[in-house]
């Protein structure tokens, strides 16, 4: 019987606005270059998947950043989404200055917001008596600030951030089960990643759902069959017995 959920953030509880497969796009036409929205949603997936050396630690250390430091990552991350484009133009200073007007556009543009299911499913588990916990691969202030605002963060019984705890995110299942005092088949966790919320949480046998929001970007899909999936935080209840 579950009696507590865990929830990854980005991209399960929050998400960046506009979607940057979609941004970019619209940018570049602004400028007469057209790029379709799958192709670069592609060309993201694939940078991805194959992070430049450059950036490849900063990645995987940005939830223990300081926020400077996350801020000039972001910045050459978006430079390295913008850099896979095969940019129609002959000036090479030209294309470097667009790709930097990109990058920066991209930064300014883009915000964190929760999703609109997130209240509810909060406050409907708190009335079933669950205890609720984020369980995420990200920094612990931005995560504060949007659940103080959206007035949901006292649901909550602790942020197992990576800032605060192991910077990998999978050590941290450890201490989601140390720290609510449930056994593994208590505990049912939700996120995105495959590798991360799916397979790091059975690792300790903890329940896991993958959800897959619409236009989601989905960077692993090897081995998805091996947990549920879901499309809105609304159907975890059906995993709740």
């Amino acid at each position: 019987m579950i009696k507590c959920v865990s929830f990854d953030f980005d991209r399960t509880l929050a998400h960046v606005t506009p979607l940057i497969h979609h941004l970019v796009p619209k940018l570049l036409a602004e400028k007469g270059i057209h790029i379709s929205v799958e192709e670069f949603k592609e060309k993201c997936i694939e940078m991805r998947i194959n992070l430049p050396s450059h950036i490849k630690e900063s990645f995987s250390r940005f939830g223990t950043l300081p926020k400077d430091e996350r801020n000039q990552f972001l910045m050459e991350y978006n430079k390295a989404r913008i850099a896979v484009l095969n940019l129609d133009i002959e000036d090479k200073e030209e294309i470097t200055e667009l790709k930097n007007w990109l990058a920066k556009q991209i930064f300014i543009t883009q915000k964190k917001i929760l999703y609109e299911d997130v209240i509810p499913t909060i406050r409907k588990l708190d009335s079933l008596g669950m205890k609720q916990y984020i369980l995420s691969g990200n920094h612990s202030d931005g995560i504060i600030e949007l659940l103080e605002q959206a007035g949901i963060i006292d649901f909550f019984q602790e942020l197992i951030t990576v800032d605060k705890y192991s910077p990998r995110k999978v050590r941290n299942f450890k201490i989601l089960l140390d720290h609510s005092k449930y056994l593994p088949e208590d505990i049912l966790h939700i996120g995105d990643d495959i590798i991360t919320d799916g397979f790091g949480s059975k690792g300790y046998n903890i329940n896991s759902i993958i959800i897959r929001r619409p236009e989601q970007l989905v960077f692993v899909k090897e081995n998805e069959n091996d947990f549920p999936v879901i499309a809105e935080l609304s159907e975890l209840f059906n995993f709740i017995k």
